[in-house]
């Protein structure tokens, strides 16, 4: 008995070097992540902001209950924005890995209540500080991804400042200090 074999030739994966780029001189940056586990589930959302030199200024959780993942991403960058003005960091870049939060931003989109007013609240501080939220990729947002996750899964609310941070977070900031990158699959 003879076996045909058809043997089609693999097209290479492209790989995207992506790594967590430090804000401009005598600027601040918020990564925020917002995290739902089961969408609704239980969901927090996490933020830190660094300085030009990487540095952590801050970083937070909020425990939020059961709520969806638009809410928890769109929460996040609320929260954040508002630490970064009771706080005097108001020279800010802002980066999400949520192309939704990206373009709910843009529209002004109308829906459900707690979207449109999270929308409107951002909206505002973005008016009055001159800011722009920018979208980067999952890969350079790790740092806020694991503050969102932990406040998701332990219901966790805190604000964390440099002496407070330890174990895997405090790897994620140095590797990201470091400009160690990140390989990501395709575009």
């Amino acid at each position: 008995m003879m076996m045909d074999f058809i043997f089609r030739p693999t097209v290479p994966r492209a790989f995207k070097v992506v790594r967590w780029d430090t804000p401009s001189l005598a600027w601040f940056k918020l990564n925020s992540n917002g995290s739902s586990l089961g969408n609704p589930g239980p969901a927090g959302a996490g933020g830190i902001i660094r300085d030009a030199k990487g540095q952590v200024r801050l970083a937070y959780q909020v425990a939020l209950g059961a709520t969806t993942s638009v809410i928890a991403e769109l929460t996040a960058v609320w929260h954040g924005l508002e630490l970064a003005i009771a706080n005097g960091l108001v020279s800010l870049e802002v980066e999400v890995d949520a192309m939704t939060v990206i373009q709910l931003l843009r529209s002004r989109a109308f829906g459900r209540w707690e979207v449109h007013h999270l929308i409107m609240r951002i909206a505002q501080i973005q008016h009055v500080l001159g800011l722009v939220v920018r979208h980067t990729f999952r890969e350079a947002n790790r740092a806020a991804d694991h503050l969102a996750k932990e406040a998701a899964s332990l219901q966790m609310t805190r604000v964390l400042h440099p002496g407070d941070i330890s174990g895997a977070l405090r790897g994620i900031i140095r590797l990201d200090r470091l400009g160690i990158p990140h390989l990501r699959h395709g575009r």
